[in-house]
């Protein structure tokens, strides 16, 4: 039996979806919700021959949880590669599910990671931990910013510690700029009980598999943040490259060249957020514990600029991760 195959452009509201036959004339065109009933009709109308693609866009997974069960197979699309295949001046949702439909059924379409469901589960659990670790810091932040308005400052490195509780109360502050800290300070300590039970479920949770044996054989690096690497990781050989993976973590800087000039700018903080910061958090950690990476930290940072040099030892981290996944090998100090 001949396959057909179904492109889809994603919207918040609604989708637009293109079929085409194994010859690649349109069967059908459509529009339809994005809700679970109008989403569930559109499953139950599919051939069980038929492949699938979608953008990894809004909730591109949910999406594809729904119809997965009637078809042949799914298969997430790569954006930023298919934007650069597929570059045209007109741009309509029609256009793009047909593109779509067609890259599928040449098997021109550049994919993207599939996650599995039992990865996913725990990387709800990760990325939730992250957007309270981003917003405990952005009370931090608010605390010193009110703090700097009034021409105070506190020495403790962390203003919500006890040392620091001790600072502040020494300060001569005015009473609504009192009450906007203690505000502050009274939210961090709720988002350290959230954060505290979210880092035990992870840990709880975390799959014993070699990876995260291997992966805490780092130093620096304990059951939570491995769990960490791994989930947000997923299956290593997924990356061509150690240039591919420390792409996914954007711990890489962005290049431009020009002729003979050559201009090296910031990183480019792509791929995982919460990759990233682990990675700069266990690098702080295996530069004190590692002979090796310690003498590279002390030479970048002799250059003037610690946080170059942390980042750097974090891209050096990336790829001595890779290199020890792929190979199946333990760190070597």
């Amino acid at each position: 039996m001949s396959k057909n195959f179904i492109g889809v452009d994603l919207h918040k509201r609604f989708c637009v979806f293109a079929e085409l036959d194994a010859n690649g004339n349109v069967i059908r065109r459509g529009k339809f919700g994005n809700n679970f009933k109008e989403i569930s009709d559109f499953a139950s109308s599919l051939k069980q021959n038929t492949k699938l693609t979608v953008e990894p866009v809004l909730n591109y997974l949910w999406f594809l949880d729904q119809v997965k069960p009637y078809i042949d197979s799914v298969h997430p699309a790569n954006p930023q590669k298919v934007r650069v295949i597929a570059e045209a001046k007109t741009k309509t949702d029609k256009y793009d599910s047909l593109v779509l439909a067609e890259l599928l059924r040449t098997n021109f379409l550049p994919e993207s990671y599939y996650v599995p469901e039992h990865i996913r589960k725990l990387r709800d659990l990760v990325r939730q931990r992250c957007h309270l670790v981003g917003a405990r810091t952005g009370f931090k932040c608010r605390i010193r910013h009110l703090l700097f308005l009034n021409g105070s400052k506190v020495e403790a490195s962390d203003i919500s510690s006890p040392k620091a509780r001790k600072q502040l109360k020494e300060l001569c502050l005015a009473d609504t700029i009192k009450k906007s800290v203690y505000q502050c300070l009274g939210i961090i300590k709720e988002l350290n009980k959230e954060i505290e039970a979210l880092e035990l479920e992870i840990e709880k949770n975390s799959p014993k598999n070699e990876d995260i044996a291997l992966l805490m054989t780092i130093p620096g690096i304990g059951i939570l943040r491995a769990t960490i690497i791994y989930v947000e990781t997923g299956d290593i050989n997924r990356f061509k490259s150690k240039k591919a993976f420390s792409s996914y973590t954007g711990l890489v800087p962005i290049v431009r060249a020009s002729g003979e000039k050559i201009y090296t700018g910031k990183i480019t903080k792509a791929g995982s957020r919460a990759l990233r910061t682990v990675l700069i958090e266990a690098a702080i950690e295996a530069s004190r514990k590692s002979e090796h990476l310690h003498r590279m930290n002390s030479r970048l940072t002799y250059r003037g600029n610690n946080k170059k040099a942390r980042t750097a030892v974090a891209h050096k981290l990336a790829i001595i991760i890779y290199v020890m996944l792929k190979k199946r090998e333990p760190f070597r100090k």
